[in-house]
């Protein structure tokens, strides 16, 4: 069983196996029962492992499955919304993708403008919506997580700090991500040192903050859908 301790650095859950022993004396003649011990074991760091390694193996298997199904996409774009909804099995509420509009952004260039051309349905279960190459423009405002990412060229996470459900939908809807979005992950799209664009993966209320291990996942799954896009601009010129 999993029980919450608070400590000095805050609530933290351990998991106890527990069994019960009777309790007899040795000495008498015939088995006589003097109570009933209760037993704990601490298993808290074999139980984590144990969970760890499911969560990696999921993921590694979600991987390889976007992988075939992209392979049998006639136009790259398709591939990579097919990348984003197997990646968003399990991890994340809602996923969008903003590319660079005009193409890549090299390195240390000016301000960016980002295009919204995926994005997963708002309602009920579904594939995205592909809105294609041109996108609707996105006017992201200054310290956005989004613009961040591009400029940082890495992962950028973000949590509403407001407990209030009002205050927590305003925060969603002024960054345009749907209202009950609590949690964000923005991770960079980049091919040939190039930064395309950025994609984002959100959490509801209901879901845990994201964590290292899922930028890790995320970055993952971007490099995925960068190469996707890059092969869709290419095949544009040609």
């Amino acid at each position: 069983m999993w029980v919450g301790l608070r400590t000095p650095e805050g609530e933290k859950r351990r998991c106890w196996l527990s069994g019960f022993v009777r309790l007899a004396s040795p000495l008498a003649e015939e088995p006589v029962p003097l109570g009933v011990g209760w037993l704990f074991q601490d298993v808290t760091e074999a139980k984590q492992t144990e969970q760890e390694a499911a969560l990696l193996r999921f993921r590694a298997n979600q991987l390889h499955r976007a992988a075939r199904a992209a392979a049998e996409c006639e136009n790259p774009g398709e591939a990579a919304a097919v990348h984003l909804d197997f990646a968003l099995a399990g991890f994340a509420d809602h996923a969008l993708v903003d590319r660079v509009a005009g193409g890549g952004r090299a390195d240390g260039e000016g301000p960016v403008l980002l295009v919204r051309t995926v994005a997963t349905p708002a309602g009920a279960p579904g594939p995205s919506h592909i809105t294609g190459k041109a996108g609707l423009p996105l006017r992201y405002g200054e310290g956005h997580p989004a613009l961040q990412c591009v400029d940082r060229a890495g992962s950028v996470r973000a949590d509403a700090a407001a407990a209030d459900v009002e205050q927590a939908r305003d925060w969603a809807l002024a960054r345009q991500w749907p209202r009950d979005s609590v949690h964000a992950l923005c991770a960079v799209l980049r091919s040939r040192g190039r930064t395309l664009g950025v994609v984002t993966f959100l959490r509801s209320a209901g879901r845990s903050r994201f964590e290292r291990a899922d930028a890790m996942y995320a970055e993952d799954v971007a490099v995925r859908i960068a190469a996707a896009l890059d092969l869709e601009e290419l095949a544009g010129k040609s």
